[in-house]
């Protein structure tokens, strides 16, 4: 938990204005006021994540201009991996290719082993974030195992990307199993590999931006691409500490 100069300053003026008009709907704006030019101070400064949630009187997402004059309190909390999740579900999408949308709309968010279907502000600090691509072909694409429109290795240039952004947290890649769901075609998770998988031999070089062939398509002998295997999918995986801030 941080807390600033500031806002033990705010405590004192709040506590000399609701003296003299308790139930003033003026004071009420002032007080309100006060608490956000405060807020976007600390972000401006850095010190806090652009992504939160309000909490007047232990309500959230209530205005300030709710909070009980006398022993009322806002609290705005604080959320790295919100804000880095945020990033990284934009980033993915807008650096996906676009041929049929299938992919781009296959991205999710996963809090906690579970799919995130609330807002992304509302991911409660310190939880394990994992943003990934449903769609049966995202390990293919990852890998550089299908021509695409863009370069592979989305995933993990979505990790360099969102860690430079947002360095409080720390992000990773790992292949993750999905255990239930659709994906953005409505077919059902996790996709079970129907024959043996193929190498495909492809490359691409960064330099020219081209696609090239190492070897021709052929079977893989890797036992976890055999018929049968249920595919792992390339995830962003994000992790991080809380800052909060009452006011």
């Amino acid at each position: 938990m941080a807390r600033s100069a500031a806002g033990m300053a705010l405590r004192q003026q709040i506590s000399i204005m609701t003296t003299r008009a308790m139930t003033s709907p003026e004071i009420r704006a002032r007080v309100a006021d006060k608490c956000r030019e405060l807020r976007d101070a600390e972000i401006r400064a850095g010190r806090a994540s652009v992504v939160y949630q309000t909490r007047t009187d232990g309500h959230a997402n209530r205005p300030e201009e709710a909070v009980t004059l006398q022993n009322g309190r806002v609290t705005y909390i604080f959320s790295y991996i919100a804000q880095a999740a945020q990033a990284a579900l934009d980033w993915c999408r807008s650096h996906s290719p676009v041929r049929s949308g299938s992919y781009r709309d296959g991205w999710v968010v996963r809090v906690d082993g579970a799919l995130w279907t609330r807002q992304i502000a509302a991911i409660p600090p310190a939880s394990r974030v994992e943003v990934v691509n449903t769609m049966p072909y995202s390990r293919k694409i990852e890998v550089g195992g299908q021509r695409t429109s863009v370069p592979p290795g989305i995933v993990e240039a979505a990790r360099g990307a969102v860690q430079r952004q947002v360095p409080a947290i720390t992000a990773g890649v790992e292949y993750i199993r999905l255990t239930s769901g659709q994906d953005a075609r409505g077919g059902a998770l996790p996709y079970v590999l129907k024959a043996q998988g193929i190498a495909s031999g492809l490359s691409y070089d960064k330099k020219s931006r081209q696609w090239g062939r190492k070897h021709k398509a052929r079977k893989t002998r890797r036992a976890d691409r055999s018929a049968g295997q249920q595919m792992t999918y390339p995830a962003l995986v994000l992790t991080e500490g809380d800052t909060q801030w009452q006011r």
